[in-house]
């Protein structure tokens, strides 16, 4: 059987144009409607009655089927309440929701699949919305980068989208942690590229399916424009590396998924890809 890789949302997060792209995407020669991200609106509503122009993003996790194990690639937005409480100490406004259709168990069931039938989890880095629903697979082996472990256990102040109070998601399944060096092979059909750029550890996930090789970008690529105009996300670590991967994943995939944007499902509308 072939591998396929499922779309299963978790929720959805406000994005701003700063977040989305690096300088808000400003240029003297691309009018809005040619940088501004897919989706992009002017009437997001926050809690606190104000409102804002943004995107509404989703927040996926990735399930690979029919490889040697059962794979999932990050797990997703945990409690919106909780991220709300957390992000808003820091200043961090932006609206976390999520509703009915977004659950994850029900979407791994839609699959056939239960949490403890999980094998191994790649978290792509630690940032929160990666990280959220950790807890619900009591089986899987956690693969992560090492260079991650110290922001998202002890964060810096300055780490943004790392939280001191999300470090307990990953001390929970800490003695299942997998720590990777570099690019790691992980099934004959599965292979962790080591990037970094938007976080010191930050990988992708090139998956052989029958459509060719395809690259699962993590934020490297948080959106189609970032894929789109060659133009990186405003959240990074290090740009050269970040700019470099961007290269790295055009040599190595026949199809690059950017993380975080409904267009998504527009080219895709079954949520599979294979």
């Amino acid at each position: 059987m072939s591998v396929k890789i499922h779309h299963i949302v978790t929720g959805e997060l406000e994005s701003s144009l700063a977040v989305s792209l690096l300088n808000a995407g400003a240029h003297p020669d691309l009018p809005p409607e040619e940088r501004q991200p897919y989706g992009y609106r002017h009437d997001i509503v926050r809690r606190d009655g104000s409102v804002h122009e943004g995107v509404m993003v989703p927040v996926p996790v990735w399930l690979i089927e029919n490889a040697e194990r059962t794979i999932l690639v990050d797990t997703g937005l945990g409690d919106i309440d909780e991220v709300s409480r957390m992000q808003s100490r820091y200043g961090v406004d932006f609206v976390a929701s999520r509703s009915t259709n977004q659950d994850l168990v029900a979407g791994l069931a839609e699959h056939g699949v239960e949490p403890g039938d999980v094998d191994v989890v790649v978290l792509t880095h630690l940032h929160f919305d990666h990280v959220g629903n950790n807890e619900l697979f009591p089986n899987a082996t956690f693969v992560v980068q090492r260079d991650e472990l110290p922001q998202a256990t002890d964060p810096p102040s300055f780490c943004m989208f790392y939280y001191p109070e999300y470090a307990y998601k990953v001390n929970a399944v800490r003695d299942r942690l997998h720590l990777i060096e570099g690019d790691h092979q992980l099934d004959p059909a599965v292979r962790l590229v080591k990037i970094g750029g938007h976080t010191p550890g930050c990988m992708v996930v090139m998956v052989e399916t029958d459509v060719g090789t395809v690259c699962l970008t993590s934020d490297v690529m948080y959106n189609y424009r970032n894929l789109e105009l060659n133009w990186p996300m405003g959240s990074f670590w290090d740009l050269p590396d970040l700019m470099a991967g961007y290269d790295r994943l055009h040599r190595e995939a026949d199809l690059i998924v950017p993380e975080h944007d409904w267009k998504f499902v527009e080219l895709f509308p079954s949520g599979t890809i294979g």
